[in-house]
């Protein structure tokens, strides 16, 4: 049956057609982006087609203009083919003769052949014709975090000029909160510097806005100043081995120093940081990692913790001691960055004895008090001169603090020993839940906070801006 088929002329005509028909078909329905073909006529469609707008731009500011619009072009295959391949379509408003205000107005378009017609979506828009107006702002310096380095802080940064022009419409100009400078291209600064930083305009949800600002760029002078001071550390040994064949022969460590981050006026105050070391279960030589306490007024610490290493040694028998010192005619070497505990020779009476006793029970006996109506202190607030902040809880700004330890360390804490802190690092204007931490406070005493956490409000001081003037 097949045979027959292929053999006849005829039928070979006309699967031939068919496959011609199928193929032409195919062809035309691929053509790019040609949406539908009628009576000969192709219709396509050019996206994002840029909208220019012509009006007075000297004297007037415009607002509403859509950036980019969608043309449907229909016309022959050939010009609407030429015409999206290069397109030198352009989509426009005109607005030379319009009068202020607002108003509905048609989108038009140009470059297109006589022979093509187009329809724009969406074919008008609302704007805003307005009166431009100039008015004058203070610039707000942001340094980025990475600008200062480590140890360091920024002074209050100045502007030459001070304040810059900012022209718009009145209603643009009315959204207006912040008028910044950001310093980001300097890292790790140690001195002080100058650099130039571009400004920009924002509304109170920091949202960019597009306004005329002159200058564009200002001078940025900021003054850099050490807010850190190194110091020598020492170990003093806490307590007595167990075993009473240990002693305790050096305690050392491979960092001698540390750098404590905290205002000049506190650092004047701080020659070494002593760090308590517990060696009543030492029995042979060891490495303990210890923190590093934070001094009263400081902010932090560098290193945070250390590694110390303790070197123990055998007791001899008291008559080989005493005949040992007798015979070489020295005293017994101590290590110079630790400080042991004072003893006493001779003989003890059965009162001495008890006396001993009491004070061993004063000196391990555990104890708590409670400080109450501690301020807490911001740090970390960047440009803190441009914002304002309030506690929303706790309301006082105020906590209670419960401190443990050892009670005759414990009892010999005052308010000025420790502050509770909250860090506002990287934070803007908003309500922040910040965690709090107590600074100052030997790594040796627990703590317990009436709350962890406080809520506190930032609020942005308003740019300052002169008194208008109309162009």
């Amino acid at each position: 049956m097949m045979d027959r088929i292929l053999t006849n002329k005829w039928s070979v005509r006309i699967i031939s057609l068919i496959f011609a028909a199928i193929l032409f078909t195919s062809v035309t329905s691929t053509s790019t982006n040609v949406t539908n073909v009628t009576d000969g006529v192709y219709v396509d469609v050019i996206n994002n087609v840029p909208v220019e707008v012509y009006y007075d731009k000297d004297n007037m500011n415009v607002a509403g203009v859509p950036d980019t619009v969608d043309v449907t072009i229909s016309g022959p295959k050939g010009l609407v083919q030429l015409a999206k391949t290069q397109p030198n379509i352009i989509a426009y408003i005109d607005l030379t003769n319009a009068k202020a205000g607002t108003q509905s107005v048609k989108i038009k378009v140009k470059g297109l052949s006589d022979r093509l017609k187009a329809t724009v979506n969406p074919p008008t828009t609302k704007v805003t014709l307005a009166e431009k107006v100039t008015k004058k702002y203070s610039v707000d310096v942001e340094l980025n975090k990475s600008v200062i380095a480590d140890g360091y802080q920024a002074g209050t940064p100045k502007t030459d000029p001070k304040k810059v022009s900012i022209t718009a419409s009145k209603e643009i100009l009315d959204q207006i909160a912040y008028v910044k400078a950001t310093v980001s291209d300097e890292k790790d600064q140690k001195s002080d510097f100058t650099t130039k930083a571009t400004i920009s305009a924002f509304d109170a949800n920091l949202n960019k806005l597009d306004v005329e600002i002159d200058p564009g760029e200002v001078e940025v002078a900021v003054s850099v100043s050490k807010i850190g001071k190194t110091v020598p550390l020492r170990f003093q040994q806490s307590g007595n081995p167990a075993d009473k064949t240990v002693t305790i022969t050096s305690i050392t460590s491979d960092d001698e120093k540390v750098t404590v981050i905290a205002p000049e006026s506190v650092t004047d105050t701080i020659e070494q940081i002593t760090i308590p070391i517990d060696v009543t279960q030492t029995t042979a030589d060891k490495t303990i990692e210890v923190s590093v306490p934070v001094p009263t007024g400081a902010t932090s610490v560098t290193p945070t913790s250390v590694k110390v290493k303790i070197t123990t040694g055998k007791k001899q028998s008291d008559q080989s001691s005493n005949g040992a010192n007798e015979g070489t005619g020295q005293p017994k070497e101590e290590s110079p960055n630790v400080t042991t505990p004072d003893t006493e020779t001779g003989n003890e009476t059965d009162e001495d004895k008890e006396d001993d006793q009491t004070d061993t029970e004063d000196t391990t006996k555990q104890s708590s008090t409670e400080f109450k109506d501690i301020a807490i202190s911001i740090i970390g607030l960047v440009n803190s001169d441009s914002f304002s902040t309030a506690f929303l809880n706790p309301a006082s700004g105020k906590v209670n603090i419960t401190i443990s330890g050892l009670k005759t360390e414990v009892d010999a804490l005052g308010r000025n020993d420790f502050n509770v802190v909250a860090n506002m690092s990287n934070l803007q204007d908003g309500t922040h839940t910040i965690p709090l931490a107590v600074h100052g406070l030997a790594s040796k005493f627990t703590f317990t906070l009436s709350q962890s956490k406080a809520e506190i409000q930032v609020t942005k001081k308003v740019a300052d801006a002169s008194d208008p003037v109309l162009n």
